[in-house]
């Protein structure tokens, strides 16, 4: 069950920096007057949130299944990897969460804004931000598991 819970957090957050990607690409775009405003540009952020509440969901499952296998005392390997992976666990976790937050936060006040401006704009750096963060946490991921 964990494998599978694993695998689809990874897949969404796949997903989520994808169309965060995109997301701050068509920002780019409108900003340069590359691209004209659309509903895609509403639309996309909302989906790239939704898929970051799904990633916490799942995350939050992850993270709640480590922390039972670690006080049950069935990680007993080698203690010092024990206290780094629980300490990864809270950060990867806080960071994601944090994550989410500015990415709501960019939606909320591109739904809000009227002129086309204002919403790349605001794509713009507040899924900036949310893209360079998956990023960082999935690059910091691969370093972990790869040492």
């Amino acid at each position: 069950m964990r494998n599978i819970i694993l695998i689809l957090h990874i897949i969404t957050s796949i997903v989520a920096c994808v169309m965060t990607a995109i997301v701050l690409i068509r920002g780019i775009g409108g900003l340069l007057k590359k691209i004209q405003l659309s509903k895609k540009d509403v639309q996309l952020p909302l989906l790239a949130t939704i898929l970051l509440y799904f990633q916490l969901v799942l995350g939050t499952i992850l993270f709640v299944m480590y922390m039972v296998e670690y006080s049950s005392g069935e990680i007993e390997v080698y203690q010092n990897q024990v206290v780094k992976g629980r300490f990864w666990a809270l950060e990867h976790f806080i960071l994601m969460v944090f994550t989410l937050v500015i990415s709501h936060i960019g939606w909320v006040f591109a739904k809000n804004n009227h002129t086309p401006e204002l919403i790349f704009k605001k794509n713009f750096l507040y899924f900036g931000i949310a893209c360079t963060m998956i990023l960082i946490s999935m690059a910091m991921n691969i370093v972990r598991y790869a040492m």
